[in-house]
């Protein structure tokens, strides 16, 4: 069985895709991308990598409220600010504060 590492799944991608279309769709600047792939990040790339593994390699998480979720999704819910806007984007938000196993934002802080 062969495992694909992350940053191989990005570098395909950036020359598949270009890397304007590939930094739209994980959400981060081409800059970004283009120092994550020459290994010129300066920050912490784990939440990069998850975003790479949701978008293009399928990974997914168990949601306590939205069930399985590819991870760049999680990511994304973990980073909207509060807005009682509908339930479940309450709970959403309230989950991703209080003990989800998923959860970056304790780690962040």
């Amino acid at each position: 069985m062969t495992t694909t590492n992350w940053l191989e799944v990005l570098a395909d991608e950036t020359k598949a895709q270009g890397m304007r279309l590939v930094a739209q769709k994980l959400g981060v600047s081409k800059a970004t991308v283009s120092q994550v792939i020459n290994g010129k990040y300066k920050a912490n790339t784990k939440v990069i990598q998850q975003r790479v593994e949701g978008v293009f390699m399928a990974s997914t998480v168990d949601c306590p409220i939205l069930d399985v979720i590819p991870i760049n999704v999680c990511l994304e819910h973990q980073a909207k600010k509060f807005a009682a806007t509908n339930h479940v984007r309450v709970a959403l938000y309230r989950a991703c504060r209080n003990g989800c196993p998923h959860s970056k934002i304790c780690e962040s802080k």
